[in-house]
């Protein structure tokens, strides 16, 4: 039985940091960090809710006959829900990857441009010299 309490207790602290993680993320609205825990997040809960289908454990008691796996229907749902949601998430985070590496291109073509024109209109000291004479 201690074995028990000393599995909830570690069960408990995970939990608790993993929360934290997701409300310090949750607050940071332009984080790329933001963007891939909450994906993560979501996979990992399909996954809870797929593998609570066939546990024994159940939100609604299996009272009547019709009504005995209304709960593992529920589970089925979310689960496909939060997947939906994951994949939307991901791509969603790789369209913006794309438009910054995109815009750091377009800056990097941009400075090595103004370099060229900079370079080409400076006099060089021959041509100084040319031009005193």
């Amino acid at each position: 039985m201690s074995e028990f309490f000393e599995f909830m207790k570690v069960l408990i602290g995970c939990g608790t940091v993993v929360f934290l993680t997701m409300m310090v993320l949750l607050a940071l609205p332009q984080s790329k960090l933001r963007l891939v825990g909450l994906e993560l997040t979501k996979w990992v809960m399909a996954l809870g809710l797929l593998v609570m289908i066939p546990g024994p454990l159940d939100v609604l008691p299996d009272v009547a006959p019709p009504f005995t796996y209304i709960d593992d229907i529920g589970y089925l749902v979310a689960a496909i829900a939060a997947i939906k949601s994951a994949r939307a998430d991901g791509r969603k985070r790789k369209l913006m990857e794309e438009i910054e590496l995109a815009e750091m291109q377009a800056r990097r073509d941009a400075a090595t441009a103004d370099e060229s024109d900079t370079a080409g209109s400076v006099p060089s000291k021959e041509t100084e010299a040319a031009d005193v004479a």
